[in-house]
């Protein structure tokens, strides 16, 4: 007999939530109100989704917390209740739609928080796969010279083209001249397809707009991030992406 087949996955996700994505926007919010989301979506026919919400600097208590489906800038309908009231550090798994799980995947849906003086929401913030990379000099192509050490690390966000990221790094030869992504599957060199910085330091953030195509290959596991250095100009360390 056949073994079973092997469950998928789930799928990680990740927003970051602020007053400046929330529509309608809120009133008397402290300029230092965030929020974090952090989830998984399951795979199969009966989807959960497992969460875990934070944030702080808030007006007043939180109300509520909901999934909503929406692009950046549209208000849009409740998909899932998370939490009401709601404790930044709050977790619990909920189940959603196959319909919620595509937006979710897609970044076409967004997490809220909600108190009495913005019932309608005041911080939000839309829901992306979430990005990881470990960087280390083996995986570089071609193979540095002169270093034994260094290492690095890439966290994000991708929101349909748009990819949230911050990259860390140590032990280097030198100054890192610069870091950008590359298409191109594991041990082969591949060309740029976004500019990150340049020069960098460690913890260095920003945002990048990717081409559809350059988007499909992140979700597919074939893109990478590097590290540039005048020791290795063709790159020092190098990680390959997963998303989702």
């Amino acid at each position: 007999a056949l073994a079973p087949a092997a469950a998928a996955a789930p799928t990680r996700l990740a927003a970051s939530l602020d007053a400046a994505e929330e529509v309608p926007a809120p009133a008397g919010v402290a300029a230092g109100a965030r929020g974090t989301f952090t989830a998984t979506v399951s795979s199969g026919r009966a989807p959960r989704l497992a969460w875990r919400l934070t944030f702080r600097a808030l007006t007043g208590p939180a109300l509520q917390a909901h999934v909503h489906l929406g692009r950046p800038g549209v208000a849009g309908p409740v998909a899932a209740t998370l939490c009401a009231p709601c404790a930044s550090g709050a977790r619990g798994s909920v189940a959603v739609s196959r319909a919620v799980r595509a937006a979710l995947r897609s970044g076409t849906a967004y997490v809220n928080v909600h108190t009495a003086a913005n019932p309608a929401g005041e911080i939000r913030g839309q829901v992306g796969l979430a990005v990881n990379g470990l960087l280390t000099l083996g995986q570089e192509v071609p193979r540095p010279t002169g270093t034994t050490g260094g290492t690095g690390r890439f966290t994000g966000r991708l929101t349909g083209r748009e990819l949230s990221w911050t990259l860390t790094f140590r032990r280097l030869t030198g100054r890192a001249l610069a870091a950008h992504v590359h298409l191109g599957r594991r041990g082969v060199a591949g060309p740029v397809a976004a500019s990150l910085c340049a020069p960098c330091a460690s913890g260095a953030a920003g945002t990048v707009r990717l081409t559809a195509a350059q988007a499909a290959a992140l979700r597919a596991g074939r893109t990478y991030v590097n590290v540039h250095t005048a020791r290795n100009p063709a790159g020092e360390i190098r990680g390959q992406l997963s998303a989702g």
